[in-house]
């Protein structure tokens, strides 16, 4: 019996310490998963921070050289007036106001106006059928709305323009009200002609396009 004591204080005493043993091992491995985390955090940051000063210094060399016809030292926009994908139609306005918010001159060709344009845009970029809109600046092809946009909200977009001439008086056209097209004076816009050569039959316009419209003679 005297020895009781002695084999219970035996018994207890691993028991005593394990718990103090184990919260040590778990302190430990929480320190090393803390700082683990920590490096991981600090190295994404780093890594923000580079993406974001490579960025920053984006000029117009570091996007692909898609040169519309007469845009080598010009702004083109490729549009549509069209209402029936509404989607496409708000991303048009978008890009068309924020180009004009930096009161540039630029040129735009609404592909609803002439399918020439359309299929302009598809030859430029490889046979790709994109859809409108399309920003082009001094023969660079900087993107669509999405694009546009991120890039104007880093502050890019603004020294992607520089150098772009400012809009003077004479803008827009009072011609064309800024359209570029003005009605066919030949067949009065409805595509069709009376050919004397031929008896008085009436046949196919040839100055005007899908839609009896001619270029702009003032501003084109």
């Amino acid at each position: 019996m005297k020895s009781l004591p002695t084999l219970v204080f035996q018994v207890n005493h691993p028991t005593k310490h394990f718990p103090s043993q184990l919260t040590t091992n778990t302190q430990h491995d929480n320190g090393n998963m803390f700082c683990q985390n920590i490096s991981f955090d600090l190295s994404n940051d780093v890594d923000h921070e580079k993406i974001d000063t490579m960025d920053e210094n984006k000029g117009l060399s570091d996007f692909e050289y898609k040169c519309p016809p007469g845009g080598q030292d010009a702004v083109i926009i490729y549009t549509t007036s069209l209402r029936g994908i509404r989607k496409t139609f708000e991303d048009c306005s978008m890009i068309r106001f924020l180009v004009e918010s930096f009161g540039i001159v630029y040129y735009e060709r609404d592909v609803s106006l002439h399918i020439a344009y359309r299929d302009e845009l598809w030859r430029i970029l490889g046979g790709i059928r994109v859809v409108p809109p399309r920003l082009f600046v001094k023969g660079r092809h900087i993107g669509g709305a999405d694009e546009v946009v991120g890039l104007h909200e880093q502050g890019i977009l603004k020294k992607l323009l520089h150098g772009i001439p400012l809009i003077s008086s004479k803008f827009p056209c009072k011609v064309c009200c800024g359209i570029r097209f003005v009605m066919c004076l030949s067949c009065h816009g409805c595509c069709k002609i009376t050919d004397q050569d031929s008896n008085g039959y009436r046949i196919r316009c040839p100055k005007c396009n899908e839609n009896g419209l001619i270029k702009c003679p003032v501003c084109n």
